[in-house]
């Protein structure tokens, strides 16, 4: 019998378990209390790591739009594919204009996505978490003479939900009746129906996906 074979044995494995049950078990408990507050602490530390490398807009602002005069059209358009791909953006299909990029809606990441690149600086993610905000990429690449130009737009907008509210004051206490303890039955012959409100340009995301388009390029966008 060789060495891997002897340490493989089911009783060696029950032997060792123990041990493991037996060395866990005499630890006090203040130290576990410490154990699982250091153990939280890495935690913490690797989700604000995450975070402070995606959640944070460019030191150094770019032109929207701006001109690569060393690439061309077709070159631009797939490297911004890509970079929006990266994002969790899911691009539409079939491309219906020429040149221009548009992806589906995508909901903002909140405070307990650390690891989603798409929702850009702290308002962004508190108002992503207080909100159901969605987002999307609209990039539109125009060949040039030397090169090609390029512009993002990146389009907020939040639910709203305007015939959810109740008619009365009556509805209105009548929320929280014991009998109707759900919150919909105030209303519950009216469909409630949900609009995005466009709520202006994430200026923070256009600059990510550009100063990303750029990193990929390696070049230097003409002014």
């Amino acid at each position: 019998m060789t060495t891997s074979e002897r340490g493989s044995h089911p009783a060696r494995n029950w032997i060792a378990a123990a041990r493991r049950v037996l060395i866990i078990s005499t630890v006090q408990p203040w130290q576990k209390g410490q154990m699982m507050l250091r153990g939280l602490s890495l935690l913490v530390l690797a989700a604000m790591a995450v975070l402070a490398g995606c959640a944070h807009a460019p030191s150094v602002r770019f032109e929207n739009p701006m001109t690569f005069a060393d690439t061309d059209a077709g070159t631009l358009e797939k490297v911004s594919r890509c970079v929006i791909q990266e994002l969790n953006f899911q691009i539409e299909q079939p491309q219906a204009i020429e040149h221009r990029i548009q992806t589906d809606p995508l909901t903002g990441a909140s405070w307990f996505e650390f690891w989603r690149p798409d929702t850009v600086g702290r308002f962004q993610r508190w108002e992503s978490s207080l909100h159901t905000i969605q987002r999307r990429v609209i990039i539109t690449v125009t060949p040039k003479e030397k090169g090609a130009e390029i512009l993002v737009r990146v389009v907020k907008e939040r639910q709203s939900a305007p015939n959810a509210g109740p008619g009365s004051i009556a509805y209105t206490f009548d929320i929280y009746d014991l009998e109707h303890s759900e919150l919909t039955r105030f209303n519950e012959m009216n469909p409630v129906y949900f609009d995005w409100v466009e709520i202006g340009r994430d200026d923070a995301l256009e600059q990510c996906i550009l100063e990303r388009i750029t990193r990929r390029l390696g070049s230097v966008p003409q002014p």
